[in-house]
């Protein structure tokens, strides 16, 4: 391992740093007024570009790409040739990267590894009691974010050649057969040479923002998502395959073969739920709607080039999506809408960019697609504190009301079971496609606080395996100590925030505070996910104003939804029409999660039409 630290900003850049690490002394950047606050913002990411990003890879060896393949214009399967001159850098396969220092990042081991238990935690802080909403969002949010992690990451399966983990059991706990086990992660064991490091971890899917979870990561996945579900074979024309009614077609088995009877195929389908079922066929009809626009203009291309324009076009217009639309509905204050599409359109904005196009090459004022690309001293992976602040699990609610959109009238109900895996093709049996979208898009999200983690996913059915049942919750306390990710109080002092030197500093909730102290032994043991949610009941350092999510989890991300966009060819060096082709350029520029509902769901236009933001509930039949 080694760290980013090699990477020195301009002295103006530092200059910020430094002035912004001083005023967070005395208070947080959403503490500040609005310009004092863009600019710490700013600062911030200096520092964390400088602190916190440590090299973890081995040097894999990718395959030569075949002959007829223009691996300069388009993406290749497994994410190699990204970077030109590291053609291995972030392709799938490669390992985690850190936003901690190799000396913070060692994992736990017992019997710390399991104190306080997972299950404990579980049951006493994060069990939901009564669903808390948030308001100002609706499903396709929570939706929304599983479906980009799933282009993002995965550590693929667990560790069956190793003893598992007995996660001890609160008395009384009703947990079948009195006792919990769990698989261990499976560390990558490629590099001897690392002896005295901490271990690393494998990601199983590419860490570039480039679709993988629609296209797969593999040029076998590829293939099976190009199929057609009628004749079996591969679409010639460049679209992606789909049953004559719109519908996905049926895999019949996860991504990793377990069976499922009727689960839908897609480049990663697994943890499938009905949300992630729209988002798909959503943008798989994206997608094909994208190949008939190129083939206007190249009426003689073959379907492969087809193929691989619609699909650079297409993970453009997603990243588009998350940058300015998605991460601005759970930012929604005037500090992070300006924030995130300052990193898509710069400071200058997008109406600017839209007239006079980018001034310069910088991505201050106009924004990092179409800047110089720049890892800032570490190779592009995707980090374990990334997927850490990502456990987002509580945005899911445990029920689901599916109603008709022309009167609002409840056509189902079903519990977080029953809208999951191959249960989702039962749902379009009973509840069209249109009614589904409606019915998501007027429902609420869970809110990330204590209390609030779906019970649906605190007991799930091991698939394929009898009698055997699986916490999430609990797994997810114990997989960040088991990847090495430093529990709260530690976390937070690596990412230049306050840490709290007591449970009174962490919440102002007084009944959170008295839980807390039952479970942990002092406010230094509290882990990562329990402490970022309760802070969201902390005026002082906790969840600024209007944010979905703590200021914690926010200052990972000043660093990584920069850094996806930053480090990645295809958003930077080699982001023109010349690569994406004129057509294909536009589309990005003029398309957005609205028009893209509104083209495959043009009936359910009146009911978002006037609401700012798709993310934001749409307006319910009868209003």
């Amino acid at each position: 391992m080694r760290r980013g630290s090699s990477f020195e900003a301009p002295w103006y850049d530092r200059l910020l740093g430094k002035l912004t690490t001083r005023l967070a002394r005395r208070r947080p950047w959403f503490r500040w007024p609005f310009f004092i606050a863009m600019a710490m913002i700013v600062g911030h990411r200096v520092n964390l570009r400088q602190h916190n990003l440590t090299d973890t890879q081995t040097v894999p060896s990718p395959a030569p790409p075949n002959q007829d393949f223009d691996v300069r214009g388009m993406r290749t399967a497994d994410g190699s040739y990204n970077d030109m001159s590291e053609p291995w850098m972030g392709m799938a396969g490669t390992r985690f990267g850190r936003n901690m220092p190799p000396e913070a990042a060692f994992g736990e081991v017992p019997p710390r590894l399991y104190e306080p238990s997972p299950r404990l935690i579980s049951n006493k802080l994060l069990a939901r009691r009564e669903f808390i909403p948030v308001p100002h969002l609706n499903v396709l949010a929570a939706a929304w974010i599983q479906f980009m992690v799933h282009d993002w990451l995965s550590h693929g399966p667990n560790n069956k050649d190793e003893p598992p983990h007995d996660i001890p059991l609160p008395e009384g706990d009703d947990w079948p057969e009195g006792k919990m086990t769990v698989l261990r992660a499976h560390a990558d064991d490629r590099n001897p040479q690392d002896q005295g490091l901490p271990d690393a971890y494998t990601n199983v899917e590419t860490s570039w923002w480039d679709a993988s979870q629609i296209y797969g990561s593999s040029l076998e996945r590829q293939r099976e998502v190009r199929t057609d579900p009628t004749t079996g074979a591969v679409l010639e024309d460049g679209k992606l395959g789909v049953q004559a009614n719109g519908a996905l077609p049926i895999e019949g088995k996860t991504q990793h073969g377990k069976p499922s009877k009727d689960l839908e195929l897609a480049g990663v389908n697994g943890n499938w739920w009905v949300g992630l079922s729209v988002l798909h066929r959503l943008f798989v009809h994206e997608h094909n709607a994208i190949v008939d626009r190129l083939r206007i203009d190249h009426p003689d291309a073959t379907g492969e080039w087809l193929f691989q324009k619609a699909r650079l076009v297409n993970a453009a217009l997603l990243a588009k999506i998350h940058t300015v639309e998605w991460t601005t509905a759970l930012m929604n204050s005037p500090e992070g809408r300006m924030a995130m599409r300052g990193n898509f359109w710069g400071l200058l904005g997008e109406q600017y960019h839209r007239a006079f196009g980018r001034v310069g090459r910088g991505e201050v004022l106009s924004g990092i697609p179409g800047s110089p690309a720049d890892h800032h001293g570490a190779a592009y992976a995707m980090t374990e504190e990334f997927a850490a602040v990502y456990r987002l699990h509580s945005l899911m609610p445990d029920e689901y009301s599916f109603r008709r959109r022309e009167d609002d009238q409840e056509l189902l109900h079903a519990d977080l079971t029953g809208v999951s895996g191959g249960e989702v093709t039962q749902i379009y049996r009973q509840v069209g496609f249109d009614d589904v979208v409606y019915s998501l898009c007027t429902s609420h999200p869970g809110a990330l606080v204590l209390h609030n983690y779906p019970n649906g996913l605190r007991r799930i059915a091991h698939t394929g395996t009898k009698g055997v049942f699986l916490d999430l919750a609990a797994i997810d306390v114990l997989r960040d100590r088991e990847h090495g990710v430093p529990r709260y109080c530690e976390f937070r002092r690596h990412i230049e925030c306050h840490a709290p030197r007591s449970f009174q500093e962490l919440t102002d909730n007084p009944h959170w505070q008295r839980e807390l102290q039952e479970v942990y032994p002092s406010v230094e043991d509290v882990d990562l996910l329990v402490g970022t949610l309760a802070e969201s009941q902390c005026q002082a350092h906790g969840t600024p104003p209007g944010f979905g999510f703590s200021d914690t989890a926010f200052r990972i991300f000043i660093l990584m939804a920069s850094r996806r966009l930053k480090s990645d060819r295809f958003f930077t060096d080699d982001f023109r029409p010349e690569v994406y082709t004129p057509a294909g350029f536009d589309w990005i520029r003029d398309n957005s999660l609205r028009t893209v509902i509104a083209r495959h769901c043009p009936q359910l236009r009146g009911h978002f039409a006037d609401v700012r933001n798709v993310f934001f509930p749409w307006a319910k039949t009868g209003d």
